[in-house]
């Protein structure tokens, strides 16, 4: 169902300085749009609550735009450039446009090449390796929050789920619950880095075997493939084109319970790496700031 227009905000709200605004998407929470930065020169996104929201998305909006700035600078998280405030009180994140999402371009053409899975997942290990030394969980990493930036590189969004972890056993329940949500907070219990890792392993299981590890069916129930989730062992991916050692990996890192699994993005980057020695492939490095 389409979004009410006032949904988006309008050039007046944003100021003369934004041009050429074009709604880009309206999800369950947030509207998107692209618009010109006139003063800036560049073209950019801008993120607003929907017009009906309560006050707990406004302040998930602005604590995503206080992590973005925290952790700007890092080449794979998204670049937060601006927080605004709207006529109707409403905060607005200007940020990075990108091309579009990890999952958008898996679906369009598939599977994705090994090598290229393996890169990213070093460089999206680096990208939460760096968020959880400031002391933040991300909380929601699946193939929709990983982008594609201007330059093809895969950079971490969807911060707005994202908890410092000093608050993280007084964090609320996700509101978004996917086949890449760590079983732990599928159960109600608080994330972990371990959470991260899971999300890290579910979207590079995707990637490699071009469907989640429990991927949801038509017109099943939430409450189903939370039970699958919470019950069901992992598949591994058996495909001749996937070394052993990567399907070992990603079940391990998918392990039910936090403790079983690798302790650090960093780990899984250092095992990764190790892939790619054995295979010959160039080396990408892990960055962590």
């Amino acid at each position: 169902m389409a979004r009410a227009s006032h949904d988006w905000p309008a050039a007046a709200e944003l100021g003369e300085r934004f041009s050429d605004m074009r709604p880009l998407r309206s999800g369950a929470r947030f509207a998107v749009v692209e618009a010109r930065d006139t003063d800036a020169g560049r073209n950019v996104v801008i993120k607003v609550p929907h017009a009906s929201s309560g006050a707990w998305l406004h302040d998930a909006l602005i604590n995503e735009g206080r992590i973005l700035a925290e952790l700007g600078g890092h080449p794979h998280v998204l670049t937060c450039y601006e927080q605004l405030t709207l006529a109707d009180g409403r905060p607005a994140l200007v940020l990075e446009r990108c091309l579009g999402s990890i999952y958008g371009r898996l679906h369009r053409v598939e599977p994705m090449e090994l090598q290229n899975v393996v890169a990213i997942g070093i460089k999206l290990a680096g990208a939460l390796e760096t968020a959880h030394r400031h002391g933040i969980l991300h909380c929601d990493v699946r193939p929709r929050t990983v982008l594609v930036s201007e330059w093809d590189e895969p950079v971490l969004a969807g911060f707005d789920e994202a908890v410092r972890l000093a608050a993280a056993a007084d964090r609320p329940p996700l509101h978004d619950l996917t086949p890449h949500t760590a079983p732990e907070l599928l159960e109600g219990k608080a994330p972990t880095a371990a959470s991260d890792v899971y999300g890290l392993a579910s979207t590079l299981y995707e990637l490699v075997a071009g469907r989640a590890a429990f991927r949801t069916y038509l017109g099943e129930s939430p409450a189903s493939v939370i039970v699958r989730v919470l019950s069901n062992p992992v598949l591994p991916i058996v495909r001749p084109s996937v070394p052993l050692e990567i399907s070992d990996l990603l079940t391990w890192s998918l392990s039910a319970q936090p403790s079983d699994r690798p302790p650090s993005p960093a780990w899984v980057a250092e095992e990764l790496g190790r892939v790619e020695r054995r295979q010959g492939w160039p080396r990408t490095r892990m960055i962590v700031g």
